[in-house]
C-alpha cells in the first residue's frame, strides 16, 4: 500500500486541484486517522480496479485495487499526498483494512454473480507489517466476505520486506500457508536482495513502470527488464510488468517472455460498477466486419 500502489500505473494523473485544508496535519496524533474514518463514512474513499492480462493471449488474470479520494465538491486528493500522511500514524491501518475488505467484497460478489473468478491484488504498507494481528485481520476478512484465499494477492515492496523483522516474514509465511498469494511490487527500485526472495514465499515479481516505459528507447532499461524476467522464471516465479501503455512495450515484453501486463494499454483503473461490463466485453468474441 505504498503511495505508488494507489496511483495509476500509467503516467497520466487526471487529477483536479489538491486541497490544502482537509489535509493539514493539525493537532494531536490521531487527527488524520479520524479524517480517514470520516472519509470512509462519507463515501469519499473509493476503490478503482486496474486489470491485468496474459501477455500472449490477452486473457484477464486479475485486478489490482487502487484507492481514490474525492471530496464532495469533486476535488481529488492524490494518493501521493494522503498515503504518506496515513503511513505516519494509525490511519494506514484504518485505510488498509477498509481497502482489503472492500476489495474482497467486490471480488467475492463477482464470483457469486458468475461474472468472474479472478484474484484481486491489495497493497500492503510497510507499517502494516508491524501489526502482530495482520494475519488474523486478513484471514478474518476472507472468512467474512467468503472470498477464497487463493483469490487474494497481497503486494509488498522490497524495501518494506527488507526493513522488517523475521517475525513479519513469519506472518507472511503464515498467510501464504493459508492460501493467500504474495507479490513483490516495484521490483528493481528497492534493495533487490536476492536472499530476500529465498526467505519470503512470493509467487510473482512486478517490474516497476519506470523500467517498462523506458525499455523501448533505453538499452539499459531493456536489459534490466529481461534480466528480472529471466531470474524470476529461474526461481519459479511469474512476472507482471506495470505501466504498459504502448504496443511496442507489449511487443518487447512478449519477446522477453513476461507473463502478465498491467497499464493503460489494457485500461485505466475502473470504478467498481464498470468492472462487470469490462469483463464481459473482454470475454465477448470479436465480431466480423
Amino acid at each position: 500500500m505504498n503511495q505508488q500502489a494507489f496511483s495509476d500505473t500509467g503516467t497520466k494523473p487526471g487529477l483536479n486541484r489538491v486541497p490544502e485544508p482537509p489535509l493539514q496535519p493539525i493537532g494531536a496524533p490521531g487527527t488524520f486517522t479520524d479524517r480517514i474514518r470520516e472519509a470512509i463514512e462519507r463515501n469519499e474513499l473509493r476503490l478503482a480496479y486496474q486489470p491485468q492480462a496474459d501477455v500472449e493471449t490477452g486473457r484477464l488474470t486479475g485486478f489490482e485495487a487502487l484507492s481514490r479520494w474525492r471530496l464532495d465538491d469533486g476535488t481529488v486528493i492524490p494518493p501521493d499526498v494522503f498515503i504518506p500522511m496515513a503511513e505516519t500514524s494509525d490511519a494506514i491501518h484504518v485505510l488498509g483494512e477498509w481497502s482489503l475488505r472492500r476489495a474482497c467484497q467486490a471480488a467475492a460478489r463477482w464470483m457469486r454473480d458468475g461474472i468472474a473468478d479472478l484474484p484481486v491484488a491489495v497493497n500492503l504498507s510497510a507499517r502494516q507489517l508491524d501489526d502482530p494481528g495482520l494475519a488474523r485481520t486478513v484471514l478474518g476478512i476472507l472468512a467474512e466476505t467468503g472470498l477464497p484465499a487463493a483469490n487474494l494477492k497481497l503486494e509488498l515492496t522490497e524495501t518494506a520486506l527488507f526493513e522488517h523483522s523475521d517475525s513479519s516474514r513469519e506472518v507472511l509465511t503464515q498467510l501464504r500457508g493459508a492460501g493467500v498469494r504474495l507479490v513483490l511490487d516495484d521490483f528493481g527500485t528497492g534493495y533487490s536482495s536476492l536472499s530476500l526472495l529465498r526467505r519470503v514465499p512470493v509467487e510473482a515479481l512486478k517490474i516497476d513502470k519506470h523500467f517498462t516505459q523506458a525499455m523501448v528507447e533505453d538499452r539499459d532499461a531493456a536489459a534490466i527488464v529481461r534480466a528480472i524476467i529471466d531470474m524470476a522464471h529461474a526461481l519459479g516465479m511469474q512476472v507482471i510488468a506495470e505501466g504498459v501503455e504502448t504496443s511496442d512495450q507489449h511487443l518487447f515484453l512478449r519477446a522477453y517472455r513476461c507473463d502478465r501486463i498491467q497499464g493503460y494499454l489494457l485500461a485505466k483503473p475502473l470504478p467498481e460498477g464498470e468492472v462487470p461490463d469490462f469483463i464481459q466485453r473482454r470475454a465477448a468474441p470479436p465480431t466480423g466486419g
